[in-house]
């Protein structure tokens, strides 16, 4: 094999080389933007949304904030760490070149254990002492300042109503959340409609009483006893129309079931009694009465988990 034969060869197999290195990297770009995609963090902005995630999940706080006044968001109260930890905090910058914009910072917690919490921030100057006013700085002649005198009638100089250009208030925001058992969130909740049969729940886990009701009649069911909130809490109830048997038109009057949705919260054993009344009835003995008994027993830790 001649000189020229040997280099045609390298040729060909650098080339071949070449495209198979383009195709790892091409196949390793996908995989870590799918990684991103598959691991994108849930926001949240607003403190009346309820933070639902599954233990394991990360999440994150976006609030609005201004670092050229001197506020920064810090966190007012210690976390209940064996629920959720901090991860990271990090600003983002303004899509605009506008001098002092507000931009966002985020803070980024992971789901650690199952239960409820809160996470309580405050909008404050770290170098200003809890419960100090704002200074508000202003420029006035002498004479100004002695008119502004003489009408206070304490002697006391009159205070601006107008905060200062770029002034901002201390703010204080609570986000509650609920932590869930993982995969939980995607299970539809089992169903119970016989009172003699205990329900047997996990913490963080639904479930659901079914109960016939006939909405037409004025009756519907109701809590006749307060919930024991540290063990269940309500998540919804819903009225659900019989599907009709094949071949059978709708029936006006029908009856269908009531679903009353729970959560389970903490460990213990708890009553949930339920009574079929007519709402604007008073000092009428309920139609029915029904009394489940509920039983949540704390999930087993994992090394897994």
């Amino acid at each position: 094999m001649n000189d020229g034969s040997r280099r045609n060869q390298k040729m060909k197999h650098s080339r071949f080389a070449a495209v198979v290195i383009a195709f790892v990297l091409a196949a390793l770009v996908l995989t870590v933007s799918g990684c991103e995609l598959d691991g994108e963090v849930k926001e949240y902005s607003d403190p009346a949304t309820l933070i639902e995630v599954e233990k394991g999940e990360e999440f994150a706080i976006v609030l609005e904030s201004n670092p050229t006044t001197g506020y920064q968001w810090q966190l007012a109260e210690p976390l209940e760490e064996e629920i959720v930890v901090l991860v990271k905090t990090e600003f983002m910058e303004p899509d605009t070149e506008l001098m002092g914009a507000p931009g966002e910072e985020k803070w980024t917690f992971k789901a650690q254990g199952l239960g409820n919490t809160s996470i309580t921030l405050s909008y404050v100057r770290p170098w200003e002492e809890e419960g100090e006013e704002p200074v508000v700085m202003e420029e006035s002649s002498e004479a100004g300042g002695e008119e502004a005198a003489e009408a206070s009638p304490s002697g006391e100089t009159a205070e601006a109503e107008d905060t200062a250009v770029g002034e901002e208030e201390p703010t204080t925001v609570t986000f509650n959340v609920r932590v869930k058992k993982a995969g939980s969130m995607d299970k539809e909740p089992k169903k119970y409609d016989d009172p003699d049969e205990t329900i047997e729940v996990e913490v963080g886990l639904e479930f659901a009483i079914v109960l016939e009701s006939n909405p037409t009649t004025g009756y519907s069911w109701q809590l006749a006893e307060p919930l024991d909130e540290d063990i269940v809490e309500l998540v919804s109830s819903e009225f659900e129309k019989k599907t009709p048997e094949e071949g059978e038109g709708e029936i006006v009057g029908a009856p269908g079931e009531e679903v009353w949705t729970f959560e389970a919260i903490g460990e213990g054993e708890t009553e949930i009694k339920l009574e079929y009344v007519r709402p604007w009835e008073t000092d009428v003995a309920p139609e029915e009465t029904e009394t489940f008994t509920v039983n949540v027993t704390q999930v087993e830790e994992t090394a897994s988990e």
